[in-house]
């Protein structure tokens, strides 16, 4: 199977990687969330022999090899492709953007099993060359109304799963749309296809053709989009959630699962293969990959998960009051060719003082450029690496205007003690 090179600035697969300071950056799009113990082994070992030992969890559940060599690109796909782990092309691969609960099938208090329609919704993406055409990252969410919610990660179509109906329903929502409309559940493949055809159709009218849903809801609202996909809306969508916290031991029906989270969603490759052994000493045949860049080992008594605790390495976060789930940071320096700064060293070491911004949530943002790939989102507060130094934004995005500018890391330490005490400035 070829490989292409993607070029910068545009989603890489494992067949489309795309080249950065480090070497290539192959990202695993893992069906569903869910991969094997016996396949996390093989990744570690594929991250150890044809990259440089590195990998990432996205908040999209990607896990991402880091520093693969050019001339290792082909062995590697290979090794992948022994483990289902590969696309039948990087078309297929390219759209194949699908969020799924990480309890998928497991969870009690879940609507329904949604993974049936998860893998049906992945083969029509896969299948259908009508939608090869849709932006790389534009992305489905499929939510089983369980504990675990989605609610609060951002999806350009959202499948919510309802309870208390007579036979599987979904609530369907676009970004940027307050209304919802209600469908069986064996009609999501066709509907999320209808839809995201109907995006395309709209996108192509405007000047400058927006990438996402909630760009085209706003450029020219939703009813187009729902009108051309044959679809009415019908009521209001929910409100977004308190995200879960899945961090630690949680019983979960006759056992229970450990959450285990991730500085920065960064791990090794010995990290990952200890993780997969642990799971697979355990009786445990599978991680599940979590958008809030922990993972999660289901079917696990209290006393197996107090055991992988004991043993787990300072890498893992384990308890929710840890101070480095207030962080989030980009690569950086000099695994991005883009990052001007050594974002994750610099972010962990202002963990402590990001926590003081608040008891829970993410609360600082290292980029190391102004697209901040890391968050998208607004946060409290975001620091952006420029000549080596940082600006300061409050309440923003990394392209935002900042508040300070040409900060080094005592000043940057000066600004978040500033900003965390009473008399310092509102967040």
């Amino acid at each position: 199977m070829s490989v292409a090179i993607q070029p910068k600035g545009w989603c890489p697969g494992a067949l489309r990687p795309m080249l950065s300071g480090d070497g290539y950056l192959v990202r695993l799009r893992i069906s569903g969330g869910v991969v094997m113990a016996s396949a996390a082994r093989a990744i570690a070992d594929c991250a150890q022999t044809y990259g440089n030992g590195l990998l990432d969890l996205s908040a999209r559940a990607n896990l991402q090899l880091r520093g693969v060599r050019e001339a290792s690109l082909p062995a590697l796909v290979e090794a992948l492709q022994a483990h289902g782990l590969i696309d039948d092309s990087a078309e297929a691969e390219s759209v194949r953007n699908v969020l799924a609960s990480p309890l998928a099938g497991l969870s009690p208090d879940a609507a329904l099993d949604i993974m049936p329609y998860v893998r049906a919704l992945e083969r029509r993406l896969a299948s259908d060359e009508a939608l090869h055409g849709l932006p790389s990252k534009f992305g489905f969410i499929v939510d089983d109304g369980g504990g675990l919610s989605l609610s609060g990660v951002g999806a350009d179509i959202r499948f919510q799963a309802l309870h208390g109906e007579a036979r599987p329903r979904f609530m369907v929502s676009l970004s940027g749309c307050d209304e919802v409309a209600v469908i069986e559940a064996s009609e999501l493949p066709d509907v999320a296809a209808r839809l995201a055809i109907a995006f395309t159709i709209e996108a192509r009218q405007c000047e400058a053709p927006p990438r996402r849903m909630g760009a085209l809801v706003v450029h020219c609202g939703a009813a187009r989009v729902w009108r051309a996909a044959g679809l009415a809306p019908t009521q209001q969508a929910l409100r977004a959630s308190t995200p879960p916290q899945p961090l630690g031991y949680h019983p979960l029906g006759a056992s229970g699962y450990l959450g285990l989270g991730l500085a920065c969603g960064r791990l090794s490759a010995g990290d990952l293969a200890w993780l997969a052994e642990m799971a697979l000493r355990h009786g445990v045949s599978e991680l599940r990959l979590t958008p809030w860049r922990a993972i999660l080992l289901p079917g696990v008594d209290a006393h197996a998960a107090q055991n992988i605790l004991s043993q787990a390495s300072d890498a893992f976060i384990t308890h929710p009051s840890d101070a480095r789930l207030a962080v989030i940071a980009c690569a950086g320096a000099p695994a991005c060719a883009s990052a001007q700064s050594p974002t994750q060293d610099d972010a962990l070491s202002l963990a402590m003082l990001a926590r003081a911004l608040a008891p829970s949530g993410v609360t600082l943002h290292v980029s190391g450029c102004a697209k901040g790939c890391a968050r998208p989102s607004s946060t409290a507060v975001t620091l952006v690496a420029r000549a080596g130094l940082y600006d300061l934004i409050t309440q923003g995005r990394a392209n935002g205007t900042p508040a300070q500018q040409g900060l080094d890391l005592t000043a940057c330490r000066v600004a978040l003690r500033a900003l965390a005490s009473p008399e310092g400035a509102p967040l």
